[in-house]
């Protein structure tokens, strides 16, 4: 039996230590978490190990003489200061010293939705079979992958070693960790079930990157579309129709005005074309800029949601993500007003998050949810209603649980409605306006033979 040191996190989320002694580190893993306790770190103690044998005399002679007949060498000077070591675990070091690691912002790096999901599964995963969470987290930081990602891992495993918990350690990287997923953790390990908690978040992670996949996939084909006959009209008014410009000269007669239309637009596009490309840099450009403002941002979402096709698009996908997270943050234990807090960061749409703020107003004067987010007129009157049930039967967050489903059903019926019509759109488009440049270039010949007979 060996004696273990133990520094470990109550359900109230208090720091405890303490020793207990198992056969192997395994074990005494098991047998800190069967206190109620969340593992931060489970150490051997040394005094336990078998202490070494002692030489004999012979034994003592011999190395006196080896030592008196090789004396070592003279210590390099090296670059590093007294009192620290050499090397680092884990971290790789140049001549000097200093760590190679890239650069990592105050804030953290940006990590995308799928890296944060695959992170918390694995972290879920390996929690599982039992290992301590200081652990976990340094054997993901070893994986092969992003460095900044391993970067960042590392300095959240520094963090947990000197005590802190995982939310607290994630918290300080919130570019890369947003609030709500914090909250989530926060919420685990104040109720002793972090696993339950990563559980929560990967649920929730896996059907945001679906909705997300799934109506940027409904994009890519009407998008490969617009662009191919895009360039197809720019190429025909660049090389195709200059052809024919020096053919109708000869005819010496009277253009029609369609076909005058198209030798201007390309003797445009050949002359000035590059300033038309400059125009447009500037436009979207400012269009950027303009849409970051803050009413500026507050138009172009109202102007979303009053889109045809694009606006179901939206407002389902805007209520599903509104009903999931707060029922994920409900039932974690988070505060109603922190809750609606973190729902309205992670929204996306300003219209709604004004009406997020002024319902959290309005809760905290003591009204529900359902009646202020009826009287807004944003929500539909399904949402309010399902959500008024489940208010008088004390469940919401099952509620709230419903209503997510039902609006991710909503919402892939409205990305396959969207489909479905922008497809036929765009080819009507595209194909009216190849046929107008051929009718244009048709035209001076139907005229010319004419003129013959």
């Amino acid at each position: 039996m060996s004696t273990f040191t133990y520094t470990a996190r109550d359900r109230k989320g208090e720091r405890r230590n303490g020793e207990i002694e198992e056969r192997d580190r395994r074990a005494a893993v098991t047998r800190v978490r069967s206190l109620g306790l969340t593992p931060i770190s489970v150490v051997e103690r040394a005094d336990t190990a078998a202490p070494p044998a002692k030489p004999s005399k012979s034994q003592k002679a011999g190395a006196k003489a080896q030592s008196a007949a090789k004396a070592p060498p003279s210590p390099k000077k090296t670059d590093a200061k007294p009192g620290k070591s050499a090397k680092t675990p884990h971290r790789p070091r140049t001549a000097n010293g200093k760590t190679l690691l890239p650069p990592i912002s105050k804030r953290g790096v940006k990590l995308p939705l799928r890296v944060v999901l695959q992170f918390s599964v694995d972290l879920r995963d390996l929690l599982s079979a039992g290992m301590t969470l200081g652990t976990c987290i340094h054997k993901l930081s070893r994986q092969s992958g992003s460095p900044q990602r391993s970067a960042l891992l590392k300095m959240v495993h520094e963090d947990i070693v000197q005590g802190k918990s995982l939310s607290e350690a994630l918290a300080k990287h919130p570019r890369s960790f947003p609030e709500f997923y914090t909250s989530i953790i926060r919420a685990g390990e104040a109720g002793g079930q972090l696993q339950q908690s990563l559980e929560n978040a990967v649920h929730h992670y896996e059907r945001a990157a679906a909705a997300r996949e799934q109506f940027i996939g409904a994009l890519v084909y009407p998008c490969i579309v617009a662009g191919f006959g895009f360039f197809t009209l720019v190429g025909c008014f660049i090389f195709v129709i200059p052809q024919f410009t020096g053919i109708f000269t000869d005819m010496g007669q009277q253009l029609p005005g369609p076909t005058q239309f198209l030798i201007h637009t390309s003797n445009f596009l050949r002359r000035f074309g590059w300033l038309l490309i400059l125009l447009t840099v500037l436009f979207f450009t400012s269009f950027q800029k303009w849409k970051a403002s803050e009413s500026g941002r507050y138009a172009w979402h109202a102007f979303m949601l009053k889109m045809p096709l694009f606006s179901r698009v939206i407002r389902a996908n805007a209520y599903a993500n509104f009903a999931r997270t707060l029922s994920n943050l409900l039932t974690n234990g988070v505060p109603v007003l922190r809750s609606l807090d973190i729902v309205r960061n992670t929204l996306g749409n300003a219209v709604l998050e004004r009406e997020v703020g002024d319902l959290k107003n309005r809760v905290t004067d003591g009204s529900s949810l359902s009646r202020p987010l009826a009287e807004s007129g944003i929500f539909p009157d399904l949402f309010t209603d399902m959500l008024a049930v489940g208010e008088e039967s004390g469940e919401v967050p099952r509620a709230l649980a419903q209503i997510a489903r039902r609006y991710d059903d909503e919402l892939n019926r409205s990305i396959k409605i969207f489909t479905t019509a922008i497809e036929p759109i765009l080819m009507i488009l595209i194909a009216g306006a190849v046929a107008f440049v051929a009718i244009s270039m048709l035209l001076p010949v139907f005229q010319l033979s004419q003129g013959i007979r």
